[in-house]
């Protein structure tokens, strides 16, 4: 059966890379989707990868819509009757010398890197098939920002097992970050998009576990992976990798053959896991 792949916020950077290696990687017969919340962008993107003899889709995708991403769902399973790969990758970053307020920064970044996501994943997973993959892509800086919790917050981390525990540490943090209580209750507010992406990568785990309780669509994994430092948009192109370098640790995630339950649930890093719950 021919595959149907989807990454998110595709259109530029690693997730454009994504696609790019997705289309070489499987057959034309297969169905690789570039998506883009603007779909003048998003054609654009496409008719760029044509020029390379490579044949992606596109549809618009908003990851902050929740209309956006059902119009998605509704027509994979109208035009294909599933979905095997998802590349979660759409996400937002603040500039360092961004002059919005702290603490709607952190609720932007949480808004779109974490529930936006949790969104994306909520209504496209009851149409993944069996083998399907999923990954979330997340950032090192998730590390960082879960080193300088306080003890009490990481062991909240380390022991979330339902959705509901992890939405209410991140709707917490949000909260205490915008009431000047952070530090008193564990958090470091200046984290931001690395909360946001702990929060996914914490998140993962809890997918991953549940999905593989669904014994009628079995061999189905969720993996977490930071790409890296990549010259991006969001990095204001001052990483060392390549878009087509960020891609790779996520692209050989998405292509595990069928059977390979090795690192499902894990945060990835060049390769490897890495462990952030320590």
């Amino acid at each position: 059966m021919a595959k149907v792949a989807v990454v998110s916020g595709s259109n530029k950077g690693i997730g454009f890379a994504c696609v790019r290696a997705l289309c070489k990687q499987l057959k034309d017969d297969n169905a690789v989707y570039l998506t883009a919340r603007n779909p003048e962008l998003g054609k654009k993107a496409v008719a760029d990868l044509e020029k390379e003899g490579l044949k992606p889709r596109f549809h618009q995708l908003d990851i902050t819509k929740r209309e956006s991403v059902q119009a998605l769902r509704d027509h994979l399973k109208k035009e294909h009757g599933g979905l095997d790969i998802l590349i979660n990758n759409a996400g937002f970053a603040y500039k360092m010398n961004d002059t919005t307020p702290g603490p709607e920064q952190s609720k932007v970044s949480c808004e779109i890197n974490y529930f936006g996501s949790a969104m994306v994943y909520d209504i496209l997973s009851p149409i993944l098939r069996s083998n399907a993959r999923v990954v979330n892509v997340s950032s090192l800086s998730a590390q960082f920002a879960y080193d300088t919790l306080g003890e009490p917050v990481k062991e909240a981390f380390r022991n979330a097992a339902t959705r509901e525990e992890l939405d209410a540490l991140v709707n917490k943090y949000v909260e205490v970050v915008a009431s000047g209580e952070a530090e008193k209750h564990g958090f470091t507010p200046s984290t931001r998009y690395g909360f946001s992406k702990l929060g996914l990568s914490a998140l993962t785990r809890i997918q991953n576990s549940e999905v593989q309780k669904d014994s009628s669509r079995p061999g189905i994994n969720v993996y977490s992976v930071c790409p890296g430092y990549v010259a991006t948009d969001m990095s204001s192109y001052k990483g060392h990798k390549t878009p087509d370098e960020g891609a790779v640790t996520l692209v050989w995630l998405a292509l595990r053959p069928q059977g390979d339950k090795t690192g499902a649930g894990e945060f990835y890093s060049d390769g490897k896991v890495s462990k952030i719950f320590k």
